[in-house]
């Protein structure tokens, strides 16, 4: 998957970040994940491991990640509780996001090990072939769907429906690829189709959900030098890459009850969120329902 090239320069916004800043530290005490269970789907390489470690920085009682390595898995739990305070504890789980009895394991496993979800952080996807959409294969083009869209649902459901009725927080790991068509149109078409339309979907839930609930957010990860980058050939001097603890810190802020007034927007991590939060952005927001959503330009 190519690095995301979009400007962080946007009229409305002065002040931009490539690293993690103090507004977004999970030290911060106003950010504190203690006495939550966060599950970090997809956590083990990558931007999920960097969640993961920033939800360890922040405390949270017990962070879990999900994957289908299981060898992957148990290296990220090794290094993230060497790194974690006694009073955190890292596990992890193998499941598949796009294979329904797998969910449904994995969730059960939850209940019957007493483990309540607070915060849900949905990072896994999928990518499958690029080329013209009409010379795609179907499988795998709907494989994608499967776990872009039909596992975030999945994941949502089951969610929203353990545990006591507030507090959660459920955050989204989407991509600039949702509305940046121009450079996807030759590149990974499905991919942008089927994040397009799992951000849309957690737009909808958000719209129908009381953020005192479950609060939801879409963010974008910035340009991350991933293991799967560095798979199809990209290096450091690839491009000016992100620091992806720049993700990892804003997934914290974005379960914080701070980040309540960007419920159901999509909001990409380079953004100075002091700025964001008093500036032209956020009356932006508060004017326009259409404003950092999925839709139609000029309607």
């Amino acid at each position: 998957m190519a690095p995301n090239t979009v400007s962080l320069n946007v009229p409305y916004i002065k002040a931009t970040h490539k690293k993690p800043y103090p507004a977004i530290s999970p030290l911060r005490p106003e950010l504190s994940q203690a006495g939550r269970t966060v599950v970090v789907v997809g956590g083990s390489a990558g931007i999920g491991f960097a969640i993961a470690r920033a939800f360890v920085q922040a405390s949270a009682s017990h962070v879990i990640l999900t994957g289908r390595r299981e060898t992957a898995l148990a290296t990220a739990v090794s290094e993230l509780q060497a790194e974690a305070n006694p009073k955190t504890t890292v596990s992890s789980f193998v499941s598949d996001m796009s294979d329904l009895q797998a969910t449904e394991k994995l969730w059960d496993d939850f209940a019957k090990q007493g483990i309540v979800v607070n915060v849900l952080v949905l990072n896994a996807m999928t990518v499958t072939e690029g080329g013209p959409l009409l010379q795609t294969n179907l499988g795998p083009t709907w494989k994608s769907f499967e776990t872009n869209v039909r596992g975030l649902l999945d994941y949502s459901q089951r969610f929203s429906k353990q545990g006591g009725k507030e507090g959660k927080f459920l955050v989204n790991v989407s991509t600039s690829a949702i509305h940046n068509f121009i450079t996807e149109r030759n590149g990974l078409p499905i991919y942008g189709l089927t994040k397009n339309s799992g951000t849309l979907l957690m737009q909808l839930i958000a719209d129908d959900t009381d953020p005192k609930d479950m609060q939801v957010i879409n963010f974008h990860p910035g340009g991350v030098l991933t293991p799967a980058a560095r798979s199809v050939g990209f290096d450091e001097s690839s491009y000016d890459f992100d620091d992806e603890n720049l993700a990892g810190q804003f997934a914290v802020y974005c379960a914080s009850e701070e980040a309540r007034f960007l419920h159901g927007r999509f909001i990409p991590v380079w953004w100075d969120i002091e700025e964001v939060k008093k500036g032209e952005v956020r009356e932006r927001m508060e004017a326009d329902y259409h404003f950092l959503r999925v839709g139609v330009v000029g309607l």
